[in-house]
């Protein structure tokens, strides 16, 4: 079972869609929509980008305007309510940049995540709570702030095992299994854990050797969200140290898809990466 697209990040997202097409279905520009409703054309704009959530006085005047009425009048006004849901994420709005909260939406409702970790630091949603500590107490934020973020990552860790989890495939390079976050026993703690959720049905783990040549994703650490719903196509997104960048044109998305088959394949095999990361925890535990 996958998730089933109900997380108001990604209703928000399909309603901008959806508003979007209703306007240029009604061959209106955005300047002359925003002369009816009496705003600026900015706001028509970030509605329908999904930056902001849609009042719902808003989508019933934009309706209005477009002339749509009966039963599929009454799904957008709906969608409009359901998006405009908070979620438990939101209660970390404080210590998180703005981009953040969709991140989360959007990893919270989808049917696929890809990610690919070309970098020395392990993606959030495997990472144990020893090791996100010796990651982001490194950060120069107050202890609250880091206590808060500490315990964000760790409530996004159910997803990986809830009903309608999503199918989780994580390529990640080497040298992240090398680099030492925390302590000796925080890392092979940490490998632990990759090789316990590489053996959920749902989670797929590879591993891009250290002597692996250049390759369009080196370098680089994104996460590629597909949905369940046919209305809601794929998102990239790039994590900055500061914020959040998101690609949504579907040559912008085809490219980083590309990039992540590319890595995919130059990765070790499930079981070959699976034997590298009981290798490494071995070694760090003194073993043979």
């Amino acid at each position: 079972m996958v998730a089933d697209g109900t997380s108001p990040a990604v209703e928000r997202r399909r309603l901008a869609f959806e508003l979007r097409r209703l306007r240029t279905g009604a061959d209106k520009t955005i300047e002359q929509v925003a002369r009816y409703l009496e705003c600026s054309p900015g706001k028509i704009s970030r509605i329908e980008t999904g930056i902001v959530g849609a009042q719902i006085r808003d989508v019933r005047d934009l309706l209005d305007v477009y002339g749509l009425q009966g039963e599929e009048r009454d799904r957008l006004l709906n969608l409009a309510r359901d998006a405009r849901r908070r979620a438990w994420w939101h209660e970390y709005a404080g210590v998180l940049p703005p981009e953040s909260a969709r991140f989360f939406g959007l990893e919270d409702g989808a049917a696929t995540i890809e990610q690919f970790a070309g970098s020395t630091v392990l993606p959030g949603l495997l990472q144990t709570e020893a090791y996100a500590r010796a990651l982001i107490g490194s950060a120069r934020d107050d202890a609250a702030a880091i206590a808060l973020r500490i315990e964000l990552r760790r409530r996004r860790q159910p997803l990986l095992t809830r009903e309608h989890a999503p199918r989780v495939t994580a390529v990640v390079h080497e040298a992240a299994l090398v680099a030492m976050v925390g302590s000796t026993a925080t890392m092979a703690d940490q490998l632990s854990r990759l090789v316990d959720v590489a053996g959920l049905p749902n989670v797929v783990i590879r591993i891009v050797p250290l002597a692996t040549g250049a390759h369009p994703a080196a370098g680089t650490s994104f996460s590629v969200f597909t949905f369940e719903h046919p209305d809601d196509p794929p998102i990239v997104h790039l994590e900055q140290l500061t914020s959040s960048m998101y690609r949504e044109r579907s040559k912008d998305v085809a490219v980083y898809q590309e990039a992540f088959v590319t890595a995919r394949e130059l990765a070790l095999s499930p079981a070959q990466s699976r034997q590298l990361m009981l290798d490494r925890e071995r070694s760090l535990r003194g073993g043979s």
